[in-house]
Order: C-alpha cells, then structure tokens, then sequence
C-alpha cells in the first residue's frame, strides 16, 4: 500500500486556520506583524511518526528569516510542535523559580495521628502502614505515600538545593518513564508539614513537567534533624556509590534487546520464530532505537575480537593503560554501521546484520594492526612508537580521522562498485578480498601520514581540546579522503 502524500494546505485552509490560532502554536507569541511568507503550517504531531492530516493537526508558526523575528519552525530542530512547545513552557517555568521552595511557599498543616502500636498513621485522612527502622532503643518511623503537593515544601534545615541543568532532561525522562525513586520528607511536629530534603529535582520535574498534583514520597515521622543532615551528607558524598560507567549502561542496553527477542518468541509460540528488528523494537523513539542497537552491535563486536576488551577505557584515567575512549568506539560503531531498525527477518538473505559484524571486525583488524600493534606499551610511555600510538587516540585526533576515514573508504566502495553509496558502510554483503586489499591500504596510509610523527605536531594535539584545531592540521598536512585514495 503506497503511502498518503503529505497535505499542501490550499490558502483557504491556512486562512481558517489563522482565524482560529491568533498566535504561534509553540511559543504562544502573536503572529501580528507577520507577513504569510514568514509563517509556516506544521503538523502539532508528527506526520512522519503516524499522525492524521487532519486539517485539526496543523497549526500557524512563526518563520521568519528575518534575524529581529522569530523563527520557531527553524528552532524546533527535528522536535514536533507539540513537543517545542512543552519544551518551551517548561523553560519558561524554569527561569521563574530556583527550586522547589518556589513552587511549594506554604505548605497546608498536616492533620495526623499515629496509633498506639506504632503500626499506622492516619494523615489527612487516609490511614497508611508505618514503617520502623529501629536502631538500638530508638525507633525510626516512617511512611511511604503520594502527597498532594499543597502538604509539602522544602526542607531548609537539612538540605536546600537550587536548581541544577540536570533538571530538564530530568523532566522530559518523567514524562515518559516511571520514576524509579520517590523522594524523601519529614513530618515536622512543629509546623506540622511534610518537608522534603532530597529528591527536589524529581519533586520539581513531576510538578512542572507532567502537572502533578501529588508525589511519591517517603515520609519520616519527627526524626531527630541534626542526625538526619550527617546521613543525607554522608550518602552524598562519603557513600555515593560509582555512577554507571557507559560501558555497563552499554551492556545492560544489549541484554534488555537479547530479553526482548526472548518475549517476542514466547508470545507467539515458537522458540524458533523469524523476527525482525522493527517487530522487536516496536514502540521506541528513534534515539530508544539507536542506543539499542548500537549496544547490540558493540555486544556481538566483544563476542568475535578481543579489540574492545584489550583497547576500550571506559574512563579518561583508564586511557594511561588502553588508547580509545568508550566514546571513541561508540562513535566508530555510529559512523560506519547501520543504527536503524531492519525490516526484513533476521534469517532473510536482505538482512546484512552477520555481515555487518564481519565488516566492521575487518576494519577494527585493521585499525589495531597499524596504530595499536607493536605501538602502544604503557610501559615504556616514552618510547617514540607509544607517543605516536597515543596522538593517533586523542579525543580531537581520533574523531577527526574516523571521519576522514569514513569518507575514504566509501569513496573507494563507489568507485569499485560505480554507484553512490549512502547507507552505512559495514551494513552489506562480507567485503570481496578486492575491497579488502584496497581498504587495507587506505587505512594503512591514514596511520602512516607524515604529520603523525611531527613532534610540533603531536605537542599541538596533545594540548587541544577543540575538534576544530586538528581539523586545520589535517587540511594544512593534506590530509584527507583525496590523499587516502589516491592510488
């Protein structure tokens, strides 16, 4: 079945539409002053995502190249309408308060009564478990429940926090994911509110972003203040468990798509059922979908080589002992395999996934053979060869010539071939011995380029933190896709 044309809106339409929408739909700004070129027609929801057409869909944005107006059909990027303009209601909510303070000023009395055995709480009405944590004689009361937000308000004996960045993302992560954590409060018995002292952000998140009118909250009764501040510090700091390191969020990423293949062939019966990677992945966001199969691919990678395992740090401290950031080989993975859903069954011929590992495994062969092998010997630092290693993996250096790489090696591709090529480069039939031979010698000229062994040259990178740097280096040295090429 062909699919539906996108909708030109006949100027009867539009003019309908401007009766109805007297400002932009996603800043809410008015569209006086705007002539019909400076205003665009967007769908609210995505077309491309499976919205109507609906002439109810579009709505009047503002589109003006002129740099004194606004441009909200430009700053929306790839984002719906209806997505900008959450987004920039949420800002302008932001830019008003500092913290959960701002949100929640005065806070209604609670009205509560515990029961004799220290089993319950009744509290505005409702009558929840407690809980104790008993240490020694002393008894540690608590409550888990969703508080309206007129109850609560923030905590300014044990910790007050402004606002961090982390804040927005945070909001957009709870408008479409379950909040794992709750946050904690006190039940003071002087001003008899619920005040809260940690977990703000989600506090704040969930009122801004998805307008709750109550939050998951855990609620000690009277605690004694000045020893809950040392614990709330203490697990900030002496306690704060290592984060997740990306390889581990990698990890865990490819073992929830390997459980996913696992439901899919239990729902329907067969243990040996033809899948295909849009029947697994169902659902997800475009960005959902990428993380998954970039750690699916990095998964089946560490299952055939050793390449990760052996090279791969996955903090900047580890790179002392292994060249390549983490980000290093998501990005190589980004750059040359295919980061979008296949359609076709995973035993199909025109599915080219076993072959894209093969692929991608040669080039890695490839990149270790020439800038790793009998070079990088964290032992012996100052040797030429492990300076040389170590300027090939600097963060600038590296992201410069996997691009420059990408853009040889595709040139060759097409020139063999005689077509354009525009998907990913590993994701196709094993490379021919031809194609090997050649790719071989592109990427043994890449690490073989003079201005590698420039001592000036090696200082300049070394102390650089902009891509840009390097990438006038290469232009200057002649280093590109051109150079790599040339046979």
């Amino acid at each position: 079945m062909s699919k539906e044309k996108r909708r030109v809106l006949t100027p009867d339409e539009k003019s309908e539409l401007l009766s109805k929408h007297e400002v932009c739909y996603m800043c809410l700004e008015t569209l006086e002053g705007y002539s019909p070129d400076e205003i665009e027609f967007d769908h609210i929801y995505n077309y491309a995502d499976g919205y109507p057409q609906d002439l109810s869909n579009f709505a009047p944005v503002h589109a003006s190249k002129d740099p004194r107006k606004l441009n909200c059909h430009k700053a929306k990027g790839r984002k719906s309408p209806h997505e900008y303009r959450e987004e920039l209601r949420i800002k302008s909510k932001l830019e008003k308060i500092s913290g959960l303070k701002d949100l929640c000023q005065t806070a209604v009395q609670s009205v509560y009564s515990i029961s004799t055995d220290k089993k319950s709480i009744t509290i505005n009405g409702d009558i929840l478990p407690l809980y104790n944590q008993k240490i020694g004689n002393g008894d540690n009361l608590y409550f888990y429940h969703e508080i309206e937000t007129k109850f609560i308000e923030d905590d300014d004996k044990i910790q007050l926090r402004p606002l961090e960045p982390k804040i927005l993302p945070m909001i957009f992560h709870l408008k479409q994911s379950v909040q794992l954590l709750p946050s904690l409060g006190r039940l003071d018995p002087d001003s008899k509110t619920i005040k809260i002292f940690d977990g703000q952000h989600k506090a704040v998140a969930q009122i801004i972003g998805n307008n709750r009118k109550k939050i998951q909250c855990i609620t000690f009764v009277n605690p004694d203040v000045d020893k809950m501040r040392i614990v709330v510090y203490q697990a900030h700091s002496d306690f704060l468990q290592q984060r997740y390191k990306k390889p581990h969020i990698d990890a865990k990423l490819a073992d929830i798509y390997k459980q996913r293949i696992e439901a899919f062939k239990k729902r329907v019966g067969d243990h040996n059922a033809r899948y295909s990677e849009t029947d697994i992945l169902t659902g997800e966001s475009k960005a959902n979908i990428r993380k998954f199969l970039l750690a699916s691919i990095i998964s089946e990678i560490q299952l055939e080589r050793n390449f990760i395992r052996d090279y791969a740090a996955q903090s900047r401290t580890e790179q002392k002992r292994r060249p390549i950031l983490w980000q290093s080989i998501e990005r190589t993975i980004i750059k040359l395999c295919n980061l979008e859903p296949v359609k076709e069954f995973s035993d199909s011929e025109n599915n080219f996934r076993s072959d894209e590992i093969e692929n991608i495994c040669f080039i890695l062969d490839q990149i270790e053979e020439f800038s790793i092998k009998n070079k990088w010997d964290p032992y012996n630092s100052e040797s030429k060869s492990h300076q040389l290693s170590r300027t090939y993996y600097y963060r600038t250096a590296f992201n410069n010539w996997i691009n420059t790489l990408e853009e040889a090696l595709k040139f060759a591709l097409e020139q063999m071939q005689g077509v354009k090529i525009y998907d990913a480069l590993c994701y196709r039939k094993t490379f021919s011995p031809d194609i090997k031979s050649r790719f071989i010698t592109i990427i043994k000229k890449l690490f073989e380029h003079p201005l590698w062994v420039q001592e000036g040259i090696q200082k300049e990178i070394a102390k650089t933190n902009q891509d840009s740097v390097v990438t006038e280096i290469f232009k200057r040295e002649g280093l590109d896709y051109i150079y790599l090429t040339k046979l």
